[in-house]
């Protein structure tokens, strides 16, 4: 049976966004290895910071999405529709009775219209939430296809997530053809939801190490420390504590160091306010949103990646952070927490740092010893390197979903066993 074969569609709730290049990278690396894929959108992503992998491989072209317009979903859907709300064909799809939702929404009405297919071997949910919008068109058959939703993290952690959709991810778990976490955390969490072991295969999110140059970032007595954070301004990411550490790191140490800060957010403008308010305006740097190139040029002058994620007041979590992956590829030491599932990718004082979450004098501290060179931070730096390109290698990552994609194609149960 040949790669080719198999035909996936992708069901996204917004793509492409520059906060989840793990979803670009995985589709791209099944299209590698022969895979038909299609995308279907529910909202259009961020084409402003367009990640240069969705025209290298003209995944715009393969998407279909049900709103253009991001802050105006339901008239942007309702004007996608027009007069083809009077065709009987898509008209049949506004019974809310029936449908429910993806009816409510004109979601479903939308996908009838603008659909080019509506048969895969598979569809692929990213995130739980999607998964349970994918489950509803496929009941209603405007779509067909194995379902295999994939967990993230804030899908199955966010207690608004688990409030609103406690029922309807019973169900998903029953109807769905294969449950993918990213990791063994989120597997047991899935079982403790009520999902059936049998049915579950952690798929984690890697990268391609390649990619990224591995040097020694070297610290010396002469030069400023330079500390950086990449990451979305919401509160799991824990920039608020990371901020308070620098502050306080500035009283403990005389040695000069800066700490850059990219990416954007709701809480943006929260966090220049607190940098103001603390005096740290010549030590704490943002630099916004950038551009993949603009994220390795900025790494590639770090000495230390910090990340302490901790869990929001809504529950929220991540998964395994992409980034403190890439920052390890990169040969720069490591700070996190012990948060979800990254202690699966870094034991601490191995392949790199963990403090508990919400300490930012724990922050400070590690920072000063690192700083202070005591810690053997080469055996670290190739620790780091060996656990990505082991584990959490993307490249092996693609080979188990591909793999289990092609053995799958024309079961009725899943195999999973052979993939573990």
């Amino acid at each position: 049976m040949g790669n080719q074969q198999v035909t996936v569609l992708y069901f996204l709730n917004r793509f492409p966004l520059p906060s989840e290049t793990f979803v670009i990278d995985q589709i791209c690396g099944l299209l590698d290895r022969g895979i038909d894929i299609e995308i279907i959108s529910l909202i259009k992503g961020d084409y402003k910071n367009l990640h240069e992998k969705v025209i290298e491989y003209g995944l715009d072209k393969k998407t279909t999405y049900l709103s253009e317009d991001t802050n105006r979903k339901f008239i942007s859907r309702a004007t996608s529709l027009g007069l083809s709300l009077f065709n009987p064909r898509i008209f049949k799809y506004l019974n809310w009775s029936k449908y429910g939702s993806v009816s409510k929404n004109l979601l479903l009405p939308l996908l009838e219209k603008k659909k080019q297919k509506s048969e895969f071997d598979f569809i692929i949910a990213h995130f739980g939430t999607a998964g349970v919008t994918a489950m509803k068109m496929i009941d209603a058959g405007s779509i067909k296809g194995k379902l295999l939703p994939v967990f993230h993290g804030a899908d199955i952690s966010k207690k608004k997530n688990l409030e609103a959709y406690k029922l309807e991810y019973r169900e998903l778990f029953k109807k769905s053809f294969a449950l993918f976490p990213i990791s063994e955390l989120w597997k047991r969490k899935l079982i403790t939801l009520g999902a059936e072991k049998s049915k579950i295969m952690v798929n984690r999110m890697g990268i391609d190490s390649s990619r990224f140059s591995f040097f020694e970032h070297d610290i010396n007595e002469d030069k400023t420390f330079r500390i950086v954070t990449v990451g979305r301004m919401v509160e799991k990411k824990g920039i608020d504590d990371a901020i308070e550490a620098m502050s306080r790191l500035k009283q403990k140490t005389s040695k000069n160091f800066v700490y850059e800060i990219v990416g954007g957010g709701p809480l943006f403008e929260n966090m220049k306010q607190k940098v103001k308010k603390l005096q740290l305006s010549n030590i704490v740097k943002f630099h916004g949103v950038q551009t993949q190139k603009g994220v390795k040029k900025l790494l590639s002058k770090a000495d230390i990646f910090l990340l302490p994620s901790k869990t929001a007041a809504d529950g929220d979590m991540e998964g395994i952070p992409v980034s403190l992956m890439e920052s390890m590829s990169s040969g720069i030491v490591t700070v996190s927490t012990f948060h979800s599932g990254i202690p699966e990718l870094i034991v601490h004082e191995k392949e790199g740092f963990l403090v508990p979450e919400r300490s930012p004098e724990d922050i400070a501290e590690q920072l000063f010893k690192i700083i202070n060179n005591q810690y053997d931070l080469s055996s670290i730096r190739k620790n780091a390197l060996e656990k990505v390109q082991g584990e959490f290698n993307q490249k092996q990552t693609y080979e188990q979903l591909n793999a289990f994609l092609v053995a799958n194609k024309s079961q009725s149960s899943p195999s999973i066993q052979n993939f573990l």
